[in-house]
């Protein structure tokens, strides 16, 4: 909805707008730990959460097994899709693009596992450079 509202609007007013999604492959399997561990302390998230997440992290086993045939390995990174917890890890992953300084006509705007940047501009202010970049 908040894509379809900011093209809707800027194109209401005329404005070109531009936009450019980025699908993340394997988002959710590729979560590092690490970065959102840090990501939660830098966001001041209150020690017992903090906690509670870095305990959920650790001594993770994923295990497969098929008739007679077992096979366990070491988890070491991931949320996992389908959990009340992994959207939100995910976000807090992914929070610092949302947070980089854009442009004034610039917006990000995250969903699921893809990130889109739109950029809307005046056409008639519209500077050759900015269609090249």
């Amino acid at each position: 909805m908040a894509v379809k509202g900011f093209a809707e609007t800027h194109l209401q007013q005329r404005n070109v707008v531009i936009m450019t999604s980025l699908d993340v492959q394997g988002a959710f399997d590729a979560a590092w730990w690490p970065a959102i561990l840090y990501n939660l302390r830098k966001l001041q998230c209150p020690s017992n959460l903090y906690n509670l997440t870095r305990s959920y992290f650790s001594d993770r086993v994923a295990i497969l097994c098929a008739n007679t045939y077992r096979k366990e390995r070491k988890v070491t990174k991931g949320c996992p899709q389908g959990s009340c917890c992994g959207p939100g890890l995910w976000n807090v992953l992914y929070n610092t693009i949302l947070d980089l300084d854009f442009s004034s006509n610039t917006k990000a705007i995250a969903f699921a596992d893809s990130l889109t940047g739109k950029r809307q501009q005046k056409l008639r202010h519209l500077p050759i450079r900015s269609l090249q970049k």
